[in-house]
């Protein structure tokens, strides 16, 4: 499938089961108001502990439902349908999936969710020891400290308080996070589908999904360069859009389109490269 029939595919799947977005909108709904009460509330290291495993389970529990709609609407896609009223109760359908697909991937994207985290700890620290070799510390004084750990405002200060040495190494070390999020992202770009379509152990879903990756390299990166620069431009439409509100809500609904259409893509992708 050439890369413009998987986009404009994509586009129309998500468009005929735009269903799937609710529940993304009340989750995103509910874990916010549950993350401001928790910050709230949290004042002691078990109740942050007990609020961190909430947190947890509650995005495993989503993940798990929600990534098992995207799949069944990617297999709907391929049934013909005579009338358009059986097409709509099919999809309408796609909401009673989530309690099979919470009880069927909840272990295996609690497990994704660990290790994924191990791994960007692990990148990490790695990272930050070669950025210590190659590049070197900034060399922070503790008024400078002081800007950059507070409020957005005194960025600015905290910017022209630099040397131009300062300057030149706090971009480095800039480019070099961005290096490893963008190569981390790109090796983890099929791993759900890959646990949603082969049903395998998340650690042992990674290994297959990367080697699919390499694969099909070449495709495999045009679809990640599509989905980053598409990501990078709708973030600046919507940092200018913050001081209008009709305009920064226009952007949110089209912020979570974006989010429903970018996993539709990718399983898309998954499913018409690699099959079940």
């Amino acid at each position: 499938m050439s890369m413009r029939k998987l986009f404009r595919e994509t586009f129309s799947i998500t468009n005929d089961n735009i269903i799937i977005s609710f529940p993304l909108i009340l989750f995103m709904w509910i874990l916010t108001l549950y993350i401001s009460f928790s910050s709230q509330s949290v004042n002691s290291l078990p109740l942050l502990i007990l609020s961190s495993v909430t947190v947890l389970v509650m995005m495993s529990a989503f993940f798990a439902g929600w990534f098992y709609m995207i799949k069944k609407a990617v297999k709907l896609s391929k049934q013909v349908f005579v009338l358009d009223t059986d097409r709509a109760k099919a999809t309408f359908n796609l909401i009673k999936t989530l309690p099979a697909g919470i009880g069927k991937y909840f272990l295996s994207y609690l497990g994704m969710i660990i290790i994924a985290a191990f791994i960007v700890f692990i990148t990490g620290v790695c990272v930050f020891q070669l950025g210590i070799h190659i590049i070197g510390k900034l060399d922070l004084n503790p008024e400078q400290l002081k800007n950059v750990l507070s409020s957005a405002a005194d960025m600015k200060a905290f910017l022209d308080s630099l040397s131009f040495e300062q300057l030149v190494k706090l971009n480095n070390w800039n480019l070099l996070f961005l290096a490893a999020t963008t190569v981390t992202s790109f090796l983890f770009m099929l791993w759900v589908p890959e646990i949603a379509f082969c049903n395998r152990n998340p650690l042992t879903a990674l290994v297959f999904s990367v080697r699919k990756l390499f694969a099909k390299f070449a495709k495999s990166l045009k679809l990640f360069i599509f989905i980053t620069i598409l990501n990078f431009v709708l973030s600046f439409i919507n940092t200018f859009s913050m001081f209008q509100p009709i305009l920064y809500f226009i952007m949110t609904v089209v912020y979570f389109y974006f989010l429903v259409y970018v996993v539709m893509l990718i399983f898309l992708y998954y499913d018409r490269e690699f099959g079940e």
